[in-house]
């Protein structure tokens, strides 16, 4: 007599691949804690890496305004009839400015030194701009 072999199957195998504890209606408490964890971690590295944009965005845009106040305060002194060694200081918007035009060791050439200053984040921050002018000699201006 030939005896019929049924074959056996094993419950892991036969829920495909889930095991017989797991709940099939939902998440584990642990499983939604470790992806609570993991979601906050995220929102605060992406926050703090927006923050610090935005705080090199400022820092650029005030830079930018700096250097192009600067460049402004040089060509008009540069353009200037009456050139003579003189300081100038001002003030526009939330900018400092200092012109200083001084003389050099060189008989008709003078130095010029644009100074622009503003506060940022509590620190004092500052951009100079360097330059030469031919100066014009006493006798010329008379």
């Amino acid at each position: 007599m030939c005896k019929l072999r049924i074959p056996q199957f094993d419950q892991h195998h036969a829920t495909g691949g889930i095991s017989p504890y797991a709940n099939p209606a939902g998440f584990t408490m642990m499983e939604v804690v470790v992806a609570l964890v993991i979601l906050s971690t995220t929102i605060i590295a992406v926050f703090g890496a927006m923050r610090t944009c935005a705080t090199a965005a400022h820092h650029t845009r005030m830079l930018t305004q700096s250097v192009l106040l600067a460049e402004s305060l040089l060509v008009e002194t540069r353009l200037s009839e009456n050139t003579a060694f003189e300081t100038r200081e001002g003030q526009e918007d939330r900018y400092n400015w200092k012109v200083q035009i001084v003389p050099t060791p060189v008989e008709s050439l003078g130095a010029i030194n644009v100074c622009v200053g503003w506060q940022e984040q509590q620190r004092q921050q500052q951009y100079e701009l360097f330059s030469l002018v031919q100066m014009k000699s006493f006798t010329e201006r008379k």
